[in-house]
């Protein structure tokens, strides 16, 4: 076992190997910058050297702190030899941590060892290989999420070489990973900005690769419950709107089309059926000297309504309802956005289009029973048109083909 501190109550804070803070902990949080030349946030932009104290952790440095199984198997596996809380997380992360921040507080964790990719999407054994995954890379294993998932930080042969997270099948939700998939490949058919994704061929795992490196350059990354300030109350990014999504990315861009790409977003997630489309969910990448700020690739999108278990329900809600839109609706959020967009209808219809007829040319959509039946009906109910299973958009100009 690697020799692990009992307790941690300071952590450098790190871009781009250049100490930009201290934070500690003890009856409170405090962040005390070193520099006002870099910035830990979009949200903590530093002109001076005051510190930033505050009850709880603070919610830049909070936002990448692993979730319901993965924070219970992290902290049970190091439960005899730590003291293992949110200042030992941070810490475990050191430079793995998606997006600029990195911390050190001595601990030197030995290298990670580089995986093939084929060797997760071509398994073959007798036991499930997720476990094995978890037990190699927990310690580096520092991501958000409730899901059960793994980061791997040298996988082999992904295209960017930046890593990837594999997430692992779920017992509760049939073949989630085939789900997400599915999903994820439709939002590429439709022209969204999406990272490379993979499925494994026993349908166990799904890997996305990771996007906050490009060219080997490391970008910012915060999500809008980050963006907005919200508690540690996991129902945080849960109270919000679309419409205040939208302003928000305007605040932090000041571009027309971040907020159309924004848009289509949400229009995708609503037409798709994705119920857990919340605030963790979307995202802003930027530079570190905090310029070219820009919604980030589109990513973890599932079709939630094909599960039983899960109400029929947006995750944030539109026009004060978590109902999910019609046309009608879609079109008036647009219209009245500001920015405004200027051709709502017509994204709405593309994106019905490209969705539709992706599922007639994938392959791994009907190894989920329902599922395009499922999602159909969502855009068909999205697009303000009875279901038809025969098919709606076949006689209209394919922008896709």
């Amino acid at each position: 076992m690697i020799k692990l501190p009992k307790k941690i109550d300071q952590l450098q804070v790190n871009v781009l190997q250049q100490n930009i803070g201290v934070l500690t902990h003890g009856s409170h949080y405090s962040y005390q910058p070193t520099t006002t030349n870099l910035s830990p946030s979009l949200t903590m932009r530093a002109k001076d050297l005051s510190p930033y104290n505050h009850g709880d952790i603070l919610p830049i440095f909070a936002q990448n702190l692993p979730e319901g199984f993965n924070r219970q198997y992290i902290s049970e596996k190091l439960a005899r030899y730590a003291k293992v809380n949110d200042m030992f997380l941070l810490a475990l992360q050191g430079d793995e941590a998606i997006g600029l921040i990195t911390y050190d507080a001595g601990i030197e964790l030995p290298n990670a060892e580089s995986l093939a990719i084929d060797d997760i999407l071509k398994y073959s054994g007798k036991e499930q290989l997720f476990p094995t995954l978890l037990e190699k890379y927990y310690l580096r294993n520092m991501i958000s999420g409730v899901q059960p998932k793994v980061s791997i930080p040298n996988l082999e042969r992904t295209v960017h070489q930046s890593g990837a997270i594999v997430k692992a099948s779920d017992s509760e939700f049939n073949l989630l990973t085939v789900n997400e998939y599915v999903c994820m490949n439709a939002a590429k058919f439709c022209g969204l900005n999406t990272p490379m994704t993979y499925l494994s061929q026993n349908l166990e795992t799904f890997i996305i690769e990771r996007f906050d490196k490009v060219d080997n350059t490391k970008l910012g990354f915060e999500d809008f419950t980050t963006l907005m300030k919200k508690g540690r109350d996991p129902d945080e990014k849960y109270k919000s709107s679309y419409e205040t999504l939208l302003k928000a990315t305007y605040l932090f861009t000041h571009s027309h089309k971040e907020v159309e790409t924004m848009y289509k977003y949400i229009v995708f997630n609503c037409l798709i059926g994705n119920g857990d489309a919340h605030l963790k969910n979307f995202a802003l990448t930027y530079n570190a000297d905090m310029t070219n700020i820009k919604v980030s690739p589109i990513y973890d999108v599932t079709h939630t309504i094909i599960y039983d278990s899960i109400d029929d329900k947006m995750a944030l809600k539109l026009n004060k309802s978590k109902t999910f839109p019609d046309k009608k609706a879609l079109i008036k959020l647009g219209n009245l956005c500001e920015p405004r967009i200027i051709n709502p209808k017509e994204i709405i219809e593309e994106i019905a289009e490209g969705i539709m007829k992706y599922l007639k040319t994938s392959n791994e959509v009907s190894l989920l029973k329902g599922l395009r039946h499922s999602i159909e009906k969502s855009v068909y109910i999205g697009t303000g048109n009875t279901y038809n299973p025969k098919g709606y958009f076949h006689d209209k100009i394919k922008k896709f083909e």
